[in-house]
């Protein structure tokens, strides 16, 4: 059965939230917020939910970093919701260049934002003093799929969420193979340290498992569309085993992250991905 998805409406929303960044995030236009957030939009991001709206926290901080705009790098339009890399750059009050990657999703009505979550790389923030808040702080999950999607976008899905109960939650990392394509290419927002291929992945991944032998995936927010596939992760487990990089320290890890795959023959062709490494961090790793 063919699935009929709404002419127009991942395009306008799409739309809606490119505007959203060119007005609010580039040319710093604060007063023009209400053309694009509802007045009663529900924020789950803790360090903005503090501030009277969106335009108030992004005002602060293009205080504290002076210059500061983001560039969307990949986004994903699905019906009403739309997840996005972004990354942020700027100056420090000294001068220092900034630099900080963020993944974004937003749930529109009615032609504006009503409700936003989003992960964040708060290694960095806490580098420059600012407070990364608790692990796990705040955001309530709305997982699934959400309106109508063509049986292609199901299935790659289903493909995705596949990979994370059986190889990330249950450690069958020998059916890793039945995800990944041999060859397939891996793009940190972060760092270009992270090697390409399902070898490579097998063997990152055992060490993780090796480390965290309770490791465990939550999918808390997906999106599909056309060949991509986003995801909000929460992994939580206890660094109660060596690590290539240190460990064991008895910590809890409790990490979000977001995730992009580009699903080509049914298997992932490509994956990116913005980390919230303070958390490996508070974990006893060290981060890259």
């Amino acid at each position: 059965m063919t699935t009929v998805i709404p002419a127009g409406q991942r395009e306008r929303n799409a739309e809606l939230v490119r505007g959203l960044y060119e007005e609010l995030y580039r040319a710093h236009r604060f007063d023009a917020a209400g053309r694009f957030f509802h007045a009663d939009c529900t924020e789950h991001d803790p360090l903005a939910a503090s501030a009277a709206g969106p335009a108030d926290r992004w005002q602060a901080m293009t205080r504290e970093f002076p210059g500061l705009r983001a560039d969307i790098d990949h986004l994903v339009a699905d019906n009403d919701r739309v997840m996005l890399f972004a990354t942020w750059t700027g100056r420090t009050r000294s001068g220092e260049p900034f630099r900080l990657h963020t993944a974004e999703l937003y749930r529109t009505r009615d032609g504006k934002v009503a409700e936003h979550w989003n992960v964040v790389d708060r290694d960095v923030l806490d580098a420059h003093g600012l407070a990364g808040g608790p692990d796990g702080e705040g955001q309530p999950a709305a997982p699934g799929l959400h309106g109508p999607h063509s049986d292609t976008e199901r299935a790659n899905a289903e493909l995705v969420l596949g990979a994370y109960r059986d190889v990330f939650s249950d450690h069958e990392l020998d059916l890793a193979d039945r995800y990944y394509h041999q060859d397939y290419r891996h793009h940190n927002m972060r760092t270009e340290t992270v090697p390409d291929g399902l070898d490579a992945f097998k063997a990152f991944f055992a060490d993780n498992i090796a480390a965290f032998p309770d490791l465990v995936t939550t999918v808390d927010h997906i999106v599909a569309a056309d060949d991509r596939v986003m995801v909000f992760v929460t992994w939580t487990g206890t660094l109660t085993g060596a690590w290539s990089g240190g460990g064991p320290s008895q910590l809890p890890l409790q990490m979000r992250t977001c995730d992009q795959f580009r699903i080509e023959n049914g298997k992932v062709a490509e994956h990116w991905e913005v980390v919230d490494y303070l958390a490996l961090r508070r974990a006893g790793l060290p981060t890259p």
